[in-house]
């Protein structure tokens, strides 16, 4: 029976008078990729700030059936939870060894398992490996993206929130990162991925959620929302 990892709930966001977010509620099944599709101002980044303890919010966010709403942020980091932000948030002024190690603040009684992800992490991103000693304000932009995916995963959290990783890159470093992605997936993390190529996400993802306005106005299994006509035509121009 699969396990629910993150219950959402009624959850409802305002900056101001502006409602964000209206009563969104789904579930995150451990194990699985869950995309978020939508247009640009739905809410999904909105979602994913309130999950990591970013803004407050009305409703519920369960993780593990513990109730996060409240919490810290750095609380919720050390209960397993990850935060990719769209624009990447590295610390360019840190060499690629500096922002990993930094990364994983939060496992420094556990010296011999950040070494080992740090070599994992070196595995999956050779080109990171080519440049530990390079300040990250130097790298390209799809590798400042492999950085921040592996600073995620530097804090052994056991769900990444992924906010547009593909913005910005070409289609072979976006294909590059998506092979990457994938691979996390099959190694047993829980990703919810919020992505505006909304084909790829799909293609990816076990379940797709999608937003307009700030409200889930579908969710299902993601190979049945990329036949959905009403799906095709708004998101996949087809």
């Amino acid at each position: 029976m699969a396990n629910v990892l993150l219950s959402i709930k009624n959850l409802s966001v305002s900056y101001g008078n502006i409602k964000a977010l209206r009563g969104i509620s789904f579930d995150i099944i451990e194990g699985q990729i869950t995309a978020l599709i939508g247009a640009n101002g739905a809410g999904k980044s909105s979602l994913l700030r309130a999950v990591s303890g970013m803004v407050k919010f009305d409703g519920e966010i369960n993780y593990r059936g513990r109730n996060i709403k409240g919490m810290a942020a750095h609380k919720i980091v050390s209960m397993g939870i990850t935060h990719v932000p769209e624009g990447r948030g590295i610390f360019g002024s840190l060499t690629v060894r500096e922002n990993l190690t930094l990364a994983a603040w939060l496992r420094r009684n556990d010296p011999e398992g950040v070494k080992r992800d740090y070599e994992h992490v070196i595995e999956l991103f050779p080109r990171l490996g080519e440049r530990v000693g390079q300040l990250s304000a130097t790298l390209s932009g799809g590798e400042q993206q492999m950085l921040a995916i592996g600073r995620a995963l530097m804090s052994k959290g056991d769900l990444i929130l992924l906010d547009e990783p593909s913005m910005g890159l070409s289609p072979v470093l976006a294909d590059e990162i998506f092979g990457i992605i994938d691979e996390i997936s099959k190694a047993g993390v829980t990703i919810l991925l919020v992505e505006q190529n909304a084909f790829m996400a799909l293609q990816l993802s076990h379940h797709g959620c999608v937003m307009e306005n700030g409200e889930l106005t579908l969710e299902g299994a993601a190979a049945e929302l990329l036949d959905d006509p009403r799906v095709r035509q708004a998101y996949l121009g087809v």
